[in-house]
């Protein structure tokens, strides 16, 4: 058996009265304001590379680099956010963020109202988000182990519930906008995107204060500034092998936020139909629903979901061959279907071995790890594009990376299997 792949001691099945209490009470609200933030977040996934496109004179490869340097932006944000979830709870921390995720994106159709909307203004407006983003990112992932702690079937029900209105989210999102497109109201897309993270903000607010537990980093170990946390969570990941194994693995998967670039750029570079963006987006986010409700349903942390995963990934690299709708829409059903599915079996074995007093510090090193992977991702997508061979040749290049990582998931799929975890 590998050392790195060592079964954990399984997790306590009683939870306390306190987090039996926290787990019934708070989800309702949390899974609420992700779903309306995630509409509006699925719809921008699709307006931002479409209007920085546009504003750059129909530049697809532009769009794809400022998407990984949006991405790493986030990425930055994810890190240090570790320090302020472990401090003041991720609750808080995630209204914060949700409520500057509106403020700085309201710029983009006040600056279009009054004819001042350059591409660097947009640039700026998408950049001051995806950091604010990033704070969310962590804050919204650390928030289910402060509400279940170690109680697995907890975790599974909440993370599962979690990815489901994710998920729907950034079906509905995507559909809205390619209606909103074909009536070419892309000022309207955007004043809503904007005001929709308002509401998702209050919601979060309204959750009840007692659903977060007493997971907080007691006051004199608390980190000294905003990077203290995720310092101490990445030297917890790297002293744990097992943590270490999961952490990396999901963050392996990440390649779910390339949704939005395949989605656009296939809409508008192969098919030279704009609003098809929303229907393969649609298509992603109908695919990730089913798998959270199939995980939902069998739960585990084992070597098939991952192996789903990779199966995912490898229709994805040929869904674009034919180049029509149909099949796309398909392939983009099947990948999330499988990513979905292995991202949350591996999320639950990295919350298990996640120490208490560092959800924070540990969630900020994970998703900075996984923003990671999207950045190189995204900045391969750039470089496809920006080659010069034509959208087809682009997508040929992405498909070849996408069909080296199914090898890679089926691998580690193996791996996983000699654990002894194969459900």
């Amino acid at each position: 058996m590998s050392p790195a792949l060592e079964v954990p001691p399984p997790a306590s099945t009683a939870p306390s009265d306190e987090a039996s209490c926290s787990a019934e009470a708070a989800p309702a609200g949390f899974i609420g304001g992700v779903l309306l933030e995630q509409t509006v977040n699925g719809a921008l996934h699709l307006a931002q590379p479409l209007l920085i496109a546009r504003l750059a004179g129909g530049s697809l490869a532009t769009a794809a680099f400022f998407s990984a340097f949006d991405t790493a932006v986030h990425m930055g944000g994810s890190l240090a956010a570790g320090g302020p979830a472990d401090r003041f709870g991720a609750r808080r921390l995630l209204i914060g963020a949700t409520i500057l995720r509106g403020a700085s994106l309201a710029l983009i159709p006040l600056l279009w109202m009054r004819g001042g909307l350059t591409l660097g203004a947009a640039m700026a407006a998408y950049t001051l988000d995806a950091l604010a983003r990033g704070l969310s990112d962590t804050a919204v992932h650390a928030l289910p182990l402060e509400l279940a702690g170690r109680d697995g079937a907890a975790l599974d029900r909440i993370n599962a519930r979690y990815e489901l209105a994710f998920d729907i989210g950034a079906a509905a999102g995507p559909l809205l906008l390619g209606a909103a497109l074909l009536r070419g109201a892309g000022l309207f897309v955007h004043a809503v995107v904007a005001a929709g993270f308002l509401p998702a903000a209050l919601v979060f607010a309204l959750m009840p204060r007692r659903a977060r537990p007493a997971a907080l980093t007691p006051r004199a170990q608390r980190p000294g500034g905003a990077s203290g946390g995720a310092r101490r969570g990445l030297r917890a990941i790297a002293d744990d092998r097992v943590l270490r194994t999961a952490a990396l693995g999901a963050a392996a998967l990440n390649l779910y936020p390339l949704r939005k670039l395949l989605s656009a750029f296939f809409a508008q570079g192969v098919l030279a139909l704009p609003a098809a963006a929303g229907w393969i987006g649609a298509a992603f986010g109908v695919g990730g629903a089913c798998g959270a409700l199939l995980y939902a349903r069998r739960g585990g942390s084992g070597a098939r979901w991952i192996a789903a995963g990779g199966i995912g990934a490898l229709a994805l690299a040929l869904g674009w061959i034919p180049g029509t709708l149909s099949p796309m829409l398909a392939a983009a059903f099947l990948f999330a279907l499988g990513n979905v599915g292995a991202r949350l079996a591996l999320t639950r074995r990295m919350q298990e071995r996640t120490p208490a007093g560092l959800i924070g510090g540990v969630t900020a090193g994970a998703r900075f790890a996984a923003n990671g992977v999207s950045v190189l991702a995204k900045a391969l997508v750039g470089a496809a594009f920006a080659f010069g061979g034509g959208p087809r040749a682009a997508f040929a290049a992405v498909g070849a990376g996408l069909g080296a990582l199914a090898l890679a998931q089926f691998a580690l799929a193996g791996r996983w299997f000699g654990t002894g975890q194969s459900q």
